[in-house]
């Protein structure tokens, strides 16, 4: 088990986690305390947070701002979405 360090973050306490856990600023994760344990959940607050994205690529469309196929299937592969 690899540990992570607690800080304080204005009145608050707060951790920073690996890349490699799959987190992006601007997520919202669900948290549960069970006894000496605090659960991380990141399944259906990572789809709100990419439902969002996509919503906002809608937007971006419209602006004529938009993603190549190449850069939407590598923010979106792990949903199934490739080449």
């Amino acid at each position: 088990m690899k540990k992570i360090k607690v800080r304080k973050v204005g009145n608050s306490l707060g951790v920073i986690l690996p890349k490699s856990s799959g987190v992006v600023e601007g997520m919202e994760l669900d948290y549960q305390k069970q006894s000496s344990k605090i659960e991380l959940t990141i399944n259906e607050t990572e789809r709100e947070y990419d439902r969002r994205e996509i919503e906002k690529g809608f937007d971006d469309f419209e602006k004529q701002n938009i993603l190549t196929e190449d850069e939407f299937a590598k923010k979106f592969q792990k949903y199934g979405w490739h080449k």
